[in-house]
């Protein structure tokens, strides 16, 4: 909250307005879905409806609870306080709020205040995790890991992609997550040429190479982690693959340290599979927290300096049609020291 407040001295704004459930999250503690933030220099305000009334109070104690008897009246009972509260220059968050809203929003309000747009002010913030941030995604990674070493030993052929999908979330809740944190991503033979192939109900056949992407969500945090196996023995050909993609992330992994920008590190494991004709076309990864994807991004367009507290995927693949794929995932915590893998999920490529 400090950091906010120091932001909107920068920016000379009286007031802003947080509206993104995840960022609502990071500075109140509220988990709910709907609900508003209205933070000034003095003053830290949470509006929100009949629905969410107690979960504010035990959740967010460190804020003033402003009460909308419903939902449909929020943005009404958000201009009013706003018009109470006297402020000349409000931010908001442009990458959230709807049009309509801002519309409704503005007209509610009187000339003589202005509507800022801001972006990614307290994105910045949560790209550099907390102690405790950083303990949450190494158990939800953990829980993750453990679920996909007890879900291999059970592949074999025949099952389908959507089995194996189904066991790896089932054993998530087993384990105490709270769910999966996207569509598991299972993806057999020459559907793991599709980056994000979910799962199907193709069967899996000895000598398929699979493409498995999964992560699991615990305590509002978020996990993601990819294994490529082979069921039975692998080809050459297929082993040849993996050990490129394998070295391409090593390599990239390698850069992952305070003071090297993420257009760099995303720079060496395109490098390193420069001579693969069908190299990963995407981002080498992202950061990883409330959300499954993140600032920053190990991307050609984000020169983001990495820092030390940052957790951040690397995932370089190789995407073959007709063929099949390859894609090697780890959670990376970037330290003084070096970078730091959260997944320890097995590497062990033969399966069945």
């Amino acid at each position: 909250m400090a950091a906010v407040r120091r932001r909107l001295t920068d920016l000379e704004l009286d007031a802003l307005v947080v509206t993104a459930p995840e960022n609502t999250r990071y500075l109140s503690g509220f988990s709910g879905t709907l609900g508003y933030l209205v933070i000034s220099g003095e003053g830290a305000e949470i509006l929100g409806d009949s629905r969410y009334w107690l979960q504010m109070e035990a959740e967010a104690p460190g804020f003033t609870l402003v009460r909308s008897v419903a939902s449909s009246g929020l943005l009404a009972l958000l201009a009013d306080h706003l018009k109470r509260l006297g402020p000349r220059r409000v931010g908001f968050e442009s990458q959230h709020l709807t049009v309509d809203q801002h519309r409704r929003l503005g007209g509610s309000l009187t000339a003589d205040v202005a509507l800022v747009p801001t972006a990614g002010l307290v994105e910045e913030l949560r790209m550099l995790k907390t102690p405790h941030e950083v303990e949450l995604l190494r158990q939800v990674a953990g829980i993750a890991s453990r679920a996909f070493d007890r879900v291999r030993s059970a592949i074999r052929p025949g099952l389908r992609e959507r089995d194996i999908a189904f066991l790896l979330e089932q054993t998530f809740r087993e384990l105490g997550a709270d769910g999966p944190a996207f569509d598991t991503i299972v993806a057999a033979g020459e559907r793991g040429a599709l980056p994000h192939g979910r799962a199907g109900d193709r069967e899996l056949a000895r000598g398929d190479m699979v493409v498995v992407d999964f992560g699991a969500l615990a305590g509002g945090y978020n996990s993601d982690t990819t294994r490529t196996i082979v069921v039975g023995e692998p080809t050459l050909e297929q082993t040849r693959v993996i050990d490129a993609v394998r070295q391409a992330q090593t390599e990239s992994m390698a850069l992952m340290r305070p003071g090297v920008t993420a257009d760099a590190v995303d720079r060496r494991a395109h490098d390193v599979l420069a001579g693969e004709a069908h190299a990963f076309g995407h981002g080498l990864g992202h950061g990883i927290g409330l959300m499954v994807h993140e600032r920053p991004f190990l991307s050609p367009s984000d020169q983001t300096p990495l820092q030390a507290g940052m957790v951040i995927t690397n995932e370089p693949g190789i995407y073959r049609p007709g063929w099949g794929g390859v894609r090697l995932e780890e959670m990376v915590l970037v330290t003084e020291a070096g970078p730091q893998v959260l997944t320890p999920a097995s590497h062990e490529v033969r399966v069945g």
